[in-house]
């Protein structure tokens, strides 16, 4: 389940593209680890997720706010869901470890949310951005 960065995912936003590529980078390492590498790794990108990834949101927030994008209520809630998914994942993994389950759920959701959300949330709002800057 390899994950590869390529021109779908490009905003033309270059601060966020760069840090959507650090975030598929990191998922990528860990999707391609073998199951006792990922036991030791996967608390690292927790960290990584917990802290990177919620730099990013506020990064995005930023922009929309300052050019005042139209459907910033819905772009933030996507971030505050993936954020109660990724605290889920967390608390799971904090009482259970590196389970096999939470791997594959941290893996999929990852994988699965930031595609999507970058696809079609994150380049609508770049269009706007980019209109405006």
């Amino acid at each position: 389940m390899d994950i590869q960065w390529d021109s779908s995912l490009t905003t033309g936003v270059d601060e966020l593209d760069d840090q959507h590529k650090e975030i598929f980078s990191r998922i990528n390492r860990l999707v391609n680890m073998s199951h006792p590498e990922k036991e030791k790794e996967i608390e690292k990108i927790f960290r990584f997720l917990g802290g990177y990834v919620m730099d990013h949101f506020t990064r995005e927030e930023e922009y929309m706010i300052r050019y005042k994008y139209p459907d910033y209520d819905s772009h933030k809630g996507e971030h505050i869901q993936f954020l109660k998914n990724y605290s889920s994942l967390k608390k799971m993994f904090d009482q259970e470890g590196a389970t096999e389950l939470i791997i594959t759920a941290t893996q999929n959701q990852a994988v699965d949310w930031l595609i999507k959300h970058i696809r079609t949330t994150d380049k609508q709002m770049a269009a706007y951005l980019k209109s405006k800057m």
